[in-house]
């Protein structure tokens, strides 16, 4: 396959753990794959581990930073084909603790969790439509977690920010049902990735690189066939849990829907630092 031939990906947190393993997998499924992550001695470390890989630091809850990536997602001069969300941050907290309330640790976990991909999201549909590229079939894939189904104890900041971007993702997933954009939601499990190295995890030591790759290999698959929820048979609940909920939300939306000139009133009611 040429190089002009090859489909672009951009993988967030694509320097380290999950988003890493993915990005190696895509790469040999043959896309060219555009990594972001903050940390440069991880970029370092992934250019090196995969030459092949264009990595770019970047935040993405700062604007200026997402202004940057998405400039050079059109400076490769294609069209961005996938965009996987996988950036996340988790820290343990306990609001009974001294440590939790007296640091605002929360809003790290709701911005690079829900907020950042939220935003990333809208840049890259408006990217689609500004360079003319919705014609083209195109894929949006979320990493999850189980823990966005029920709550975790020991750190419900976590649960509710994934909570909350996948209901974000069953959302957008029906917005766009008719258009060339699939939305794929993937529930990674048991891994350590480094995400959580405050967490006491049974068994950790077993879910290390080999885990992790074995899983990243696995989604990319699930990610090229279209498949629109993506688990390990050892997380099989999640296809009892997931259907149930949108079993309820086919009979919700069959009564709600958007006002007629709702986009005049939402642009009206927004502060004006957001116009």
């Amino acid at each position: 396959m040429s190089e002009s031939d090859r489909q672009l990906a951009l993988v967030t947190g694509g320097t380290y753990g999950l988003g890493l393993a993915l990005s190696r997998h895509l790469l040999a499924a043959g896309y060219d794959v555009l990594a972001c992550g903050r940390t440069p001695a991880r970029l370092e470390a992934a250019r090196a581990d995969v030459p092949a890989l264009r990595v770019t630091q970047a935040d993405i809850t700062d604007t200026a930073d997402l202004d940057r990536l998405c400039t050079e997602v059109l400076r490769t001069g294609k069209p961005l084909d996938l965009l996987v969300n996988n950036a996340g941050v988790s820290f343990a907290c306990d609001y009974t603790n001294d440590t939790t309330l007296s640091q605002n640790l929360a809003r790290a976990e709701i911005e690079t969790n829900f907020a950042a991909p939220v935003e990333l999201t809208r840049r890259f549909l408006w990217m689609r439509r500004e360079q003319g590229w919705e014609e083209r079939s195109a894929t949006i894939a979320n990493i999850g977690t189980p823990g966005a189904l029920f709550p975790l104890e020991p750190n419900p900041l976590y649960s509710a920010s994934k909570a909350g971007f996948h209901m974000f993702t069953m959302g957008l997933r029906r917005q766009l049902a008719e258009t060339p954009v699939t939305v794929v939601e993937i529930y990674p499990p048991l891994l350590d990735t480094g995400l959580a190295p405050d967490m006491s995890l049974p068994g950790k030591e077993q879910f290390g690189a080999e885990a992790i790759d074995r899983f990243a290999r696995f989604s990319v698959k699930g990610i090229l066939a279209g498949e629109p929820d993506i688990y390990p048979a050892e997380i099989d609940f999640i296809a009892d849990l997931v259907p149930r909920t949108e079993a309820v939300a086919d009979k919700i939306n069959a009564f709600v829907r958007r006002a007629d000139g709702w986009e005049k009133d939402v642009v009206g009611r927004q502060a004006p630092a957001n116009r």
